[in-house]
């Protein structure tokens, strides 16, 4: 698989994906499943932002954070990104959530 890292740019954030709307948190996933009912995200896509917008998955969040150095201690599972693998200094919420345009992974 052939990916283009600068067009995703940096993981910032920690995110969920349900019902059309995308839920994120620097903080990490563990913060972002109070943001509704108990139970409602529960079945929603884990994944991170990264800073130019694009919802990925944890696994390709790993494979980006990977290769732009974002990861200061790489926790179990070994296979996919978790919120405690990034470097504080890289995370934030993108100042754009209000006027947010989910952006569909085509790779």
């Amino acid at each position: 698989m052939n990916i283009d890292f600068d067009l995703y740019g940096k993981v910032v954030c920690a995110a969920l994906f349900h019902d059309d709307s995308i839920y994120m948190s620097e903080l990490g996933h563990h913060t972002i499943f109070s943001m509704e009912a108990k139970g409602v995200l529960r079945n929603a896509k884990q994944g991170f932002v990264t800073e130019n917008g694009y919802f990925v998955d944890r696994e390709l969040g790993l494979s980006i954070a990977e290769y732009f150095n974002q990861i200061d201690d790489k926790h179990f599972p070994l296979d996919k990104l978790v919120s405690e693998d990034l470097k504080k200094e890289d995370l934030k919420v993108l100042n754009r959530i209000k006027e947010y345009n989910y952006k569909k992974n085509n790779a």
